[in-house]
Order: C-alpha cells, then sequence, then structure tokens
C-alpha cells in the first residue's frame, strides 16, 4: 500500500517537472522513497528531481543512469564527481565555440564544425562583430519598448546596409569594425556593408581605439562619409547576464559538461582553502644561472605554503630560437626540475604549468600556440607528474574561478596601432575595458597578431572570466574592469624579479618582487 502510495507522488513531481520516467525506475525509486519518512518524502523527491534537472537533460526522458547520480549525488553531497575538478588547464583548441542563434534569440554553445578551411578566415570578423552586435542590442540603452511612452534616451542602431540603400542623412548611430581599406583612409564595415568616416572632428571620448576594433560612432552622414561626431566601445554586458543565455552549459571548457562556475561543492572548498594562491612568472630564463637562482629563492619562500599552481610563462631562453635553442632547453629544463625536485612538498602539492611565449621552440607565433615540443620536456613530465605543458593562450579553472592566459605584447601592439591615445596616461585601465568590451583577447588586425582562422574562438572572452593574466614586456600591473581583474605579472628576468599572486578564496592580485642584489647578465 505504502508503496503504490510512493508510485502515485513519484508520478506526479515527475510530470509537475515535465520528466517522463519509465515504470521500471519508478518501482525502483519507490523502494528508496518508502524508507524516507512521510513528512519527508516530499522535499526528498524534489531534491532528486533537482539534481536530475541539474544533469541539463537532452530530452524529458530520464534513464537509468540519471536516476543513478541523482541519488548517488543526494548521498554524498559533498563528494566530487570524477569531472568536478578543483584545478584544471584547458589548451587553446579545447575551448567551445560560442555563436549567436537568432531563432531563439540568445547566445549558445556550437558544437557544429561544417565550414571548410577557407571559410574560417571570413568567419573570424564576423563571429566578433555578431558577438558585439547581439550583446549590444540587448543592452537597455538600444532597446525600444511598445510599452514605455519615454523613450528620447533610447539609441537607434542601425546597419551600415540602411544606412547606403535608404540614403539616411543627417545624424545617425552606426556600429562596425574599423579598417584602413586603402591608404590612409578608414572605413567602418560591418557584415552588410562598408562606409566611407571621416575622423577630422572626432570625439573619442578618452578611448583607446586601434584598427581592427569594432566600435560604435555617432554622427552625420553626407556625401557618401560618414563624419563622426563620438566614438565609444560597445558597451560591457556583466558576467552574470551573459551566462543567463547557457543555463548549466559549460562555456569555459573543461572535462564537467557543466557550468562548475555555481558548483556549491567547489565554492566550499576554495572557501575553506584560503591560503591557496596561483603564482604567476613570465619570461623565466633558463639558461641564465642568475634568473635560476632567483627562482629557487621564490621556491623557498613557498616552502611552508606551497601554492595550487605555478604559471610558468615564456620565453624560456634569453636569446630568440637557433640551432642551439633545443639543447639549450633540454638543459635548462632538466636544471630547474633538479631544483623542483629539492622541494619535495612543493614537488607534491603544486601544478606546474608552461605557457609557450612567441618566440619560443616548436612552432610559429600564430595564436593559438601549441605546447612546447614533446621531446623537448618528456623528461620534466617524467620527474614531475604535476608539471603540465598547455598552448598559449589557455584557461585555467580553479574551484568557480576562471582565468585566462595569454603571453603576448598585446598593451605594447595596441600603443603601436592606436588610432589616438587616451588624454589620461593609465594605459593599463584603457586596455582592460578594450579587450573586455570587444569581448576578445587581440582585437586587432591579423597582421598584427596572427590568428589561425579556425581557432578564434580560443581567444574570445565571452563571458568574462574572472581574472585575465597578459604577460606582456611590460610593467607589471593589476586593474579591474567589469568584476574582471586584468594583470600582468611583469618580465621575472627583465623587471627586478616582479611576478603575482591571485588568492582565489578572497578575489585578491598580490605584486610580488625579490631583492635585485645581483645583476642578470
Amino acid at each position: 500500500m505504502a508503496e503504490s502510495k510512493c508510485l502515485q507522488m513519484i508520478q506526479t513531481n515527475f510530470s509537475l517537472y515535465g520528466l517522463v520516467l519509465p515504470r521500471e525506475l519508478r518501482v525502483s525509486l519507490a523502494k528508496h522513497l518508502v524508507k524516507i519518512s512521510e513528512e519527508e518524502r516530499e522535499s526528498w523527491l524534489t531534491r532528486i528531481i533537482e539534481l536530475i534537472l541539474a544533469q541539463n537533460l537532452n530530452s524529458p526522458h530520464v534513464d537509468a543512469e540519471h536516476l543513478k547520480l541523482a541519488i548517488e549525488e543526494w548521498m554524498e553531497p559533498t563528494k566530487l564527481k570524477d569531472t568536478e575538478t578543483v584545478f584544471n588547464v584547458i589548451n587553446g583548441y579545447d575551448i567551445p565555440r560560442i555563436k549567436y542563434d537568432i531563432s531563439k534569440k540568445k547566445f549558445v554553445i556550437d558544437n557544429e564544425s561544417l565550414y571548410s578551411e577557407a571559410e574560417y578566415k571570413s568567419l573570424i570578423f564576423k563571429d566578433r562583430f555578431e558577438v558585439l552586435w547581439y550583446k549590444t542590442l540587448r543592452h537597455k540603452q538600444f532597446q525600444f519598448s511598445k510599452f514605455e511612452k519615454q523613450q528620447m534616451d533610447k539609441i537607434d542602431l542601425i546597419p551600415i546596409e540602411y544606412l547606403l540603400s535608404e540614403l539616411r542623412m543627417g545624424n545617425v548611430c552606426v556600429m562596425g569594425m574599423i579598417t584602413q581599406l586603402t591608404e590612409d583612409q578608414y572605413y567602418l564595415e560591418d557584415t552588410s556593408g562598408t562606409v566611407k568616416i571621416d575622423l577630422t572632428d572626432t570625439d573619442f571620448q578618452d578611448t583607446f581605439i586601434m584598427e581592427g576594433c569594432i566600435i560604435i560612432v555617432n554622427g552625420i552622414y553626407k556625401d557618401n562619409t560618414l563624419h563622426v561626431k563620438t566614438i565609444s566601445f560597445p558597451p560591457i554586458e556583466l558576467s552574470e547576464s551573459s551566462r543567463s543565455d547557457f543555463g548549466d552549459s559549460n562555456t569555459f571548457g573543461g572535462p564537467h559538461n557543466l557550468s562548475l562556475k555555481m558548483s556549491e561543492k567547489l565554492q566550499v572548498h576554495e572557501e575553506t582553502n584560503q591560503d591557496g594562491m596561483i603564482v604567476f612568472i613570465a619570461e623565466l630564463w633558463l639558461d641564465i644561472p642568475t634568473v635560476l637562482q632567483k627562482f629557487k629563492t621564490v621556491l623557498e619562500g613557498y616552502m611552508d605554503y606551497p601554492p595550487v599552481a605555478f604559471v610558468l610563462c615564456g620565453h624560456f631562453l634569453s636569446f630568440p630560437t637557433n640551432v642551439t635553442s633545443a639543447q639549450a632547453l633540454i638543459t635548462g629544463f632538466k636544471n630547474l626540475v633538479d631544483m623542483i625536485t629539492n622541494y619535495e612538498v612543493i614537488k607534491e602539492s603544486s601544478k606546474f604549468v608552461f605557457v609557450p611565449g612567441p618566440q619560443d621552440l616548436g612552432s610559429p607565433n600564430i595564436l593559438p600556440k601549441p605546447s612546447l615540443p614533446k621531446c623537448i620536456v618528456e623528461e620534466v613530465t617524467k620527474e614531475i607528474p604535476n608539471a603540465i605543458f598547455t598552448t598559449n593562450p589557455c584557461r585555467i579553472q580553479y574551484c568557480t574561478k576562471e582565468i585566462v592566459v595569454l603571453r603576448e605584447d598585446m598593451l605594447t601592439k595596441m600603443c603601436r596601432n592606436a588610432l589616438r591615445f587616451p588624454k589620461e596616461e593609465n594605459f593599463f585601465k584603457h586596455f582592460a575595458k578594450a579587450i573586455i568590451s570587444q569581448s576578445h583577447l587581440t582585437p586587432v588586425p591579423l597582421q598584427v597578431v596572427p590568428i589561425y582562422w579556425k581557432y578564434n574562438h580560443a581567444l574570445q572572452i565571452f563571458p568574462t572570466p574572472d581574472l585575465i593574466v597578459i604577460a606582456d614586456n611590460f610593467e607589471s600591473y593589476t586593474t579591474n574592469h567589469s568584476d574582471c581583474y586584468v594583470i600582468n605579472p611583469g618580465m621575472f628576468s627583465k623587471n627586478n624579479f616582479s611576478f603575482q599572486a591571485y588568492v582565489p578564496a578572497i578575489n585578491q592580485v598580490q605584486d610580488c618582487q625579490l631583492p635585485s642584489d645581483t645583476d642578470v647578465s
């Protein structure tokens, strides 16, 4: 009798949530439910259904595996699943591609790969533009509503095609990529057309604008030219707003099929490990004894509290690649391994993530740059199991925090290609705003920073992560924009042995530097 009542309760509750549970599974679940006290059955069953729904079902039909995982989760709520990793490094070739689905009117993860290689080149800027276009259109400043009487403060953003076909004169607002199709003449380009622009009397609004950026311009269109009055970046969308499109889907990458950003178990782990930190060091020259000695000092400083990880960015040699580079790297990594093995606690506790620099051995300087060749690093991985050689850029997930790492002289290159420098000399703040508003790590032409066409999405930063590390040949800096830290640890071998440490539990960046008692030769 009790079991029959439980079967009815299961049928009713699953139907309320739009789920279909086969009869044999209802019988199996009823055997668990009958053991629960009557007053707790309803809440227990609701919790099981919630755990099933959290698995991102492809259809309303629940199978045995879904039910098994939900019951296991309920029985051991603090136990992490195999794919619920505390620390995970995602290389540039495994990052999911995001696109806007017009029919669903939201951003989705694109798992299809139907394009031929040649088509990827045209898709690079099309994809960049569409992400920013649809993200901008849903910003309140650009949304028109039939139910609002006062809409004077709204902005009507029009495609270039409308501008040209309707011969719209007067003041207009247009969004497009700024490009130089002919020498010394700039144009604005979107997916529908191109229009010549005149920047003679333009107010750049203290913004870091480069060729290759997607911008919003306001100006007057006449004589087949758009005379620009003001230029601005597309509005920035907070990470929480962006994630609402994807639900529980994993947009960051990694083995888990659901986003770990909201994992309660990982949140608890993160908060309990208050001293856990990730150390970022760039330009670690393995062929210079003085630099290795300084890194040894860093290891000694962290002996009592080993970091979660050391993220070591290239270049790993002090000289450009030549015929001696391979042997120099092998010798340098051997010396590094010998040094790390002297600190057993760190060797066992900390991960060592190696991100190649633009001139490091192995492949041309095209992003994403593959990891260092296996023939160079096989001894390292053999002696230090926690060593991870990854791509440039890469992503790091630590508990609920999302971190993006790029080793490229981006600030330097953006300064060289800027149309106009901001009046305020804090370039770091303007740089952070530029890459976050563009939702891309390298918002410049391909001739400035080459990218493999097929993997342009590996440099996309949408939704915005918690931390962006740009290891640049520039002084160390830390800035924050839209709840995202953008940092540069500085060149360890050049900038007085400076580096940075990130503490995820308190979301804090620490600037570190060793005493410069010896010059690097």
